[in-house]
């Protein structure tokens, strides 16, 4: 004994070790957030829309920067250029020649047409982050769907094989007594199909539980058929009241924000158009150069500022601002609209995850009394007092009420996930 005594402890301590290892490796639903945000296509894809606005927007700012212009080619005439001086007739230039030329400008004054189309941009990035946060707030409530869903679907198997556990010890029960001669062959044959009719629904269970974690792996963009171990989860309803709950959606959803900064764009881009028409102020230089043997100085250099100011253009950049001005107020109307739709889906949310924490103790105080009643039905039966279908009609009640909690319970927590997500908080 004392020999074997060391191989004992060696088990114990790997077995210890494995089992660790084994819970360890349970992914939680913060994993499972991670690692669909790391995959999801969508995101990837509002990504690239967040790096495109950013160019947009060094596109925008790069209009302040000087700009440089090289030009060269060559020109074939079919006459050498000439002109009349003193009587007699002049050459002005070759009939062939070499240009080329370099030349800088840069705005000093635009009317704040550059510096409103870059916070336009500006406004357009930010707008389009708060759409990249929507998509992940919205990726994480499909997750957090799927995961409790695949714990619902858990619990309905270990439902269901208690239910096959329960009629197994009752067809058991019915077997003994129907082999002392105490019951008629009626009552054995109903334990056997109630326990037949048992295991068809836990394969069922298992089915939906299969379905249900090739939708998780779905989310996570994984192979359908990977493994998935996760660990439960404790869910607690917030303390805040509807109306603090609504206050913080209105203040936190970022697609209101996204609104909000579509509008800024829109108005901005507005006031851009309209500046078209302001006066306009640049600088420019360069050196341009024109081989002609007649001309005595083929390479110049030039500083210019010029002043342009379109005084009328048809009302065309007016016209084309009000345009933008009234898609600014079509945005703010789809706000005000969509501010009320999150009060409505606050409210509603609210309501359910009461009702949902209120059906949890009703069903729990139903499973008590189910299970106390099971217990009864079968003394009475074993006793003789009581009939079979007592027993099995017990039995179907303690199931209804263990699945009815089990609903209750993780339609709370769907509803926890939900108004989180209606608040912006998750």
């Amino acid at each position: 004994m004392q020999i074997l005594k060391p191989y004992f402890l060696c088990l114990v301590f790997i077995l210890s070790n494995l089992i660790i290892i084994t819970a360890a490796s349970a992914e939680t639903l913060e994993d499972a957030w991670a690692v669909s945000i790391a995959n999801d296509h969508s995101l990837k894809a509002a990504e690239n829309e967040i790096e495109a606005a950013r160019y947009e927007v060094s596109a925008a700012k790069s209009a302040r920067l000087p700009k440089l212009n090289l030009y060269s080619g060559y020109t074939f005439l079919n006459e050498e250029p000439a002109a009349y001086f003193g009587g007699s007739e002049v050459t002005t230039a070759e009939d062939e020649f070499l240009t080329y030329h370099a030349k800088i400008s840069v705005p000093i004054y635009t009317h704040f047409r550059i510096t409103n189309g870059i916070e336009a941009a500006e406004s357009n990035l930010e707008a389009t982050c708060f759409q990249h946060t929507a998509r992940t707030q919205d990726i994480k409530l499909q997750v957090a769907e799927a995961y409790i869903g695949v714990l619902l679907s858990q619990k309905r198997v270990e439902v269901a094989q208690s239910h096959v556990k329960s009629l197994t010890a009752i067809a058991d029960d019915v077997q003994n007594l129907y082999d002392q001669g105490m019951v008629a062959v009626n009552d054995l044959l109903a334990a056997k199909v109630s326990l037949a009719g048992a295991k068809q629904k836990q394969l069922n269970a298992r089915n939906f539980l299969d379905t249900a974690k090739a939708a998780y792996n779905r989310i996570l963009v994984r192979s359908l058929d990977a493994a998935v171990e996760i660990e439960s989860l404790e869910f607690s309803a917030p303390d805040d009241s509807v109306a603090n709950l609504t206050e913080q959606a209105i203040e936190n959803r970022s697609e209101l924000a996204v609104l909000s900064k579509q509008i800024e764009a829109l108005e901005k881009n507005a006031a851009a158009q309209k500046a078209i028409t302001g006066p306009q102020l640049f600088l420019s230089g360069g050196t341009e150069y024109t081989e002609n043997s007649h001309q005595i100085h083929e390479n110049l250099w030039s500083a210019n500022i010029s002043l342009s100011w379109d005084i009328f253009d048809g009302n065309i950049a007016r016209h084309k601002s009000s345009a933008t001005l009234k898609r600014a107020a079509s945005v703010k109307e789809q706000q005000m609209n969509y501010a009320s739709m999150i009060r409505l889906d606050v409210h509603r949310t609210w309501l359910k995850m009461q009702e949902s924490k209120e059906l949890i103790k009703v069903a729990e105080d139903a499973l008590n009394q189910a299970e106390e009643n099971l217990k009864v039905s079968r003394n009475r039966y074993q006793e003789g007092v009581g009939t079979n279908t007592d027993v099995l009609n017990a039995e179907s009640l303690r199931i209804d009420s263990r699945v009815n909690y089990e609903n209750a319970y993780y339609n709370f927590g769907l509803t926890i996930m939900r108004l989180k997500r209606a608040t912006g908080g998750i």
